[in-house]
C-alpha cells in the first residue's frame, strides 16, 4: 500500500514524505558535506541544462600555449592537454547527455572533439587488432554507458560501456583539476575504461567501485583474459578525502606472461577554511610492477604528485604542484604519437620531475580562465626540442633516415586557457 501511495504522489507531482523515500534518496551519497574544493571534482552548482529526465553537458576548452624550445612542427610533446605550440587552439569540446531523472535506468552519452581527443583516446593501439574497432569512431566517444540504479544501501550502480577512470586522481577534464596540465603520474595512468563497473555506496561517506575491463585505457584487448580492479573513496569529514585503487591486467602485445599491477593512493586535506580564504593539499602516491615473460626483464614504476591550492575569493585561486615519476623500463611513459614513423629508444629508465604554477579566475561558475607556467626535467631526452618530432621541415611524411626527433631533457611551457562548462 505504501508503495502504491508513493507512486500516486509522484504521478500527481507531490513529493512523498521523507520517511517513505528510499535511504539513498533521503541521504544521497557524499551530499552531507560540501566537497566542491576537491581536486579532480567538478566544483559547479547543479546544471542549468536539466530537462525532464535528462541532464545535458556543454564543455568548450580553448588555449594558447608557448613552449620555450619553439618546436618547428608546433607539436608539444609529451602531454595530453595544450599540445600545440604558439597557436590559438581547441583542446576539448564535449556535448553530452545523462539520464538522471528516472527511477532505475541510468546512462550517458558524451561526444568529444579536439586535440585532447587525439592525444588521449586516439593513442589506443588495440584498435589495430582486427576490424570493427576503429579509432576514427571510438575516440570521439568520451563516455557511453547504460545501466541500472538499485535502491540498496546508499545506492548501487551497475553500468556497461565506456566510463572514466580516476586512477591517478586527476580528471580527464582539466576544468575539474587544480592545474590545467596533468601530472606525470596522471598521464601515465588511465583516463577511461571500456567494460563493466559497479559503484557501491556502502554508506553516505564511502564508495567502493569494482571494474571488469578490456585493458589499461584501451577499447579492445591484446589478450583473452579480462583486466580489472577496484577503487575505494572514503570522505569521513568535509575537510578530508581518502582514496585507494588497485589494477591488474595483461597489457603487452605478444607476451602472454605479462602482468601489470598498479596501486594508486591519494589523500586530500583542506587544512584551512576561513570566511574568505581556504587552502587545501592533494597528495597522490602510486606504485606499479610490470612482470614480463623471458627474456624481457621486469620493471618498477611509480610516482608522487603534491599540490597546494589557495582560494582567495570565490572567483580567484592559485595552485602550486610538484610531481615526480619513475619508469624503470619505459613501459608507461608517453610514446611518440601513434602512426609516427619514429620511436623512442626502448629499454631505458626514465626519471621525470616538474613543477607548475596555476592562477585561476572564475567570474562565473560556468566560465574559468587560467594562466599556467610549467617546468619539467627528465633523466633521458624526452621533451620536444626546436627541431620537433615530425621531420626536418616540421611537415608529416614518410620516415627520413637522416632525421631523428629532437628531444631535450628540459621543458618550459606557458599556457593561457579559457573553459566554458554548462
Amino acid at each position: 500500500m505504501l508503495r502504491r501511495a508513493v507512486v500516486l504522489l509522484l504521478l500527481i507531482g507531490v513529493t512523498p514524505p521523507v520517511a517513505a523515500q528510499k535511504l539513498d534518496v533521503r541521504e544521497p551519497p557524499f551530499s552531507e558535506f560540501d566537497f566542491s574544493w576537491l581536486n579532480g571534482n567538478n566544483n559547479q552548482p547543479a546544471s542549468l541544462l536539466t530537462v525532464g529526465p535528462l541532464t545535458w553537458t556543454l564543455y568548450v576548452d580553448t588555449y594558447y600555449a608557448f613552449q620555450f624550445h619553439q618546436p618547428i612542427d608546433h607539436t608539444i610533446f609529451p602531454g595530453t592537454v595544450a599540445t600545440r605550440h604558439n597557436e590559438v587552439s581547441f583542446n576539448l569540446g564535449i556535448l553530452g547527455v545523462d539520464v538522471t531523472g528516472l527511477d532505475g535506468p541510468i546512462g550517458r552519452l558524451w561526444i568529444q572533439y579536439g586535440s585532447d581527443v587525439e592525444a588521449s583516446y586516439g593513442q589506443d593501439p588495440t584498435v589495430q587488432r582486427g576490424y570493427f574497432l576503429s579509432s576514427s569512431v571510438f575516440k570521439y566517444i568520451a563516455q557511453a554507458a547504460v545501466g541500472w540504479h538499485f535502491h540498496a544501501l546508499h545506492g548501487i550502480n551497475l553500468e556497461l560501456g565506456i566510463f572514466p577512470s580516476y586512477v591517478g586522481l586527476e580528471s580527464y577534464l582539466p576544468q575539474e583539476n587544480w592545474s590545467y596540465t596533468h601530472s606525470f603520474v596522471s598521464d601515465a595512468t588511465p583516463y577511461y575504461f571500456f567494460g563493466l563497473r559497479a559503484q557501491i555506496f556502502a554508506t553516505r561517506r564511502l564508495k567502493v567501485e569494482l571494474w571488469l575491463v578490456n585493458g589499461w585505457q584501451t577499447f579492445g584487448q591484446w589478450h583473452e583474459g579480462r583486466s580489472g580492479g577496484y577503487s575505494i573513496n572514503w570522505r569521513p569529514r568535509e575537510w578530508l578525502s581518502l582514496g585507494h585503487a588497485l589494477y591488474l591486467g595483461q597489457e603487452v602485445l605478444g607476451d602472454p606472461d605479462s602482468l601489470r599491477t598498479w596501486m594508486d593512493n591519494n589523500v586530500q586535506l583542506r587544512y584551512y577554511n576561513g570566511r574568505r580564504i581556504s587552502a587545501a593539499l592533494s597528495l597522490v602516491a602510486d606504485i606499479g610492477y610490470e612482470h614480463r615473460g623471458a627474456p624481457t626483464p621486469d620493471g618498477w614504476e611509480g610516482g608522487l604528485s603534491l599540490a597546494n591550492r589557495v582560494r582567495f575569493t570565490k572567483w580567484l585561486a592559485a595552485t602550486v604542484r610538484g610531481d615526480i615519476f619513475y619508469d624503470q623500463r619505459g613501459s608507461l611513459v608517453q610514446q611518440l604519437p601513434l602512426g609516427d614513423p619514429y620511436t623512442l629508444p626502448g629499454g631505458r629508465s626514465y626519471l621525470l620531475g616538474g613543477v607548475s604554477i596555476t592562477g585561476d579566475v572564475q567570474p562565473s561558475p560556468w566560465v574559468l580562465f587560467r594562466l599556467e607556467y610549467s617546468h619539467r626535467e627528465s633523466s633521458q631526452p624526452y621533451f620536444s626540442g626546436h627541431g620537433g618530432i615530425t621531420s626536418p621541415s616540421g611537415i608529416q611524411g614518410p620516415a627520413i633516415p637522416t632525421f631523428a626527433p629532437d628531444l631535450q631533457k628540459r621543458d618550459d611551457r606557458l599556457i593561457l586557457n579559457a573553459t566554458l562548462r554548462l
